[in-house]
């Protein structure tokens, strides 16, 4: 065998082996869970405290597709609670200031739900 044949061999084995070790490249599973959590918070467009609306969290996933939305109303002080499931959860703010506005309208942030209980200020704010 001539030494760029072991080279080459030297190579796939050392593939191998980080293949079979987990090396491989991919992204972390997504969670499947089914616990709740609390998540609570006061709500800003703009800098200023939103006086009535909804804002939803949809933790929906490649495992959780059929997980419902969890909506809740903001009250006059700006504030929420809500319901909704532990992971990553897709947050949309719909106030009467959003709905105006073409850009605020598409608003979307990730969020990271924790087991129990969770305070999340949201701040909606133009790209």
């Amino acid at each position: 065998m001539t030494r760029r044949q072991r080279c080459g061999v030297l190579v796939a084995s050392a593939c191998a082996v980080a293949l079979a070790l987990g090396g491989g490249c991919g992204s972390p599973a997504a969670p499947s869970s089914t616990t709740e959590a609390t998540v609570h918070g006061k709500i800003k467009v703009k800098g200023q405290l939103v006086t009535s609306g909804k804002v939803s969290f949809d933790p929906a996933n490649v495992n959780r597709k059929d997980a419902p939305t969890a909506t809740a109303e903001i009250s006059k002080d700006g504030a929420y609670t809500v319901k909704t499931l532990v992971g990553g959860n897709l947050v949309t703010v719909t106030t009467p200031e959003t709905t105006k506005d073409p850009v605020l309208q598409y608003n979307r942030v990730r969020y990271n739900a924790a087991a129990g209980d969770n305070t999340y200020d949201i701040e909606v704010t133009p790209p």
